[in-house]
């Protein structure tokens, strides 16, 4: 029996392309420089990316600010938002209760942990009191 494409084991396989994370001072660059005058395709063929990353950043381009006058070291690359308030408290409590439950070889199931998630954000609430916040 014939096969009709031949099996070439010498050939490489084209690997997918590797995602490369932009830090905030090149990002802030970007923006400097569209706001200055210059063109997306510009800047692209420049930095060596390609029109769209750049397209992205500069409709993001409040959001980097925002991160920048926030203080966010220049080389991180990842944006984050810092939680705060009962909520953030709840999910660290149940995180150390879902790790005592697992380390003592207790089962869980989304029940539980609902109910015990709703249990402590009651309780962290009531605390709270009148200074309640989401």
């Amino acid at each position: 029996m014939t096969t009709k494409r031949k099996l070439s084991l010498s050939t490489p396989q084209p690997s997918k392309k590797e995602r490369k994370a932009i830090d905030l001072d090149t990002k802030m660059m970007i923006i400097k420089q569209y706001k200055g005058g210059k063109k997306v395709n510009a800047i692209a063929c420049d930095i060596k990316l390609s029109h769209f990353t750049v397209s992205t950043i500069m409709k993001d381009k409040n959001r980097i600010c925002e991160a920048v006058k926030g203080s966010a070291p220049l080389r991180s690359t990842v944006i984050t938002k810092q939680r705060t308030g009962p909520i953030h408290e709840m999910e660290n409590l149940l995180n150390i209760w879902m790790e005592d439950q697992i380390h003592k070889r207790m089962p869980l199931s989304f029940f539980t942990v609902q109910s015990k998630a709703r249990s402590l954000f009651g309780t962290l609430k009531e605390r709270a009191g009148e200074d309640y916040s989401q």
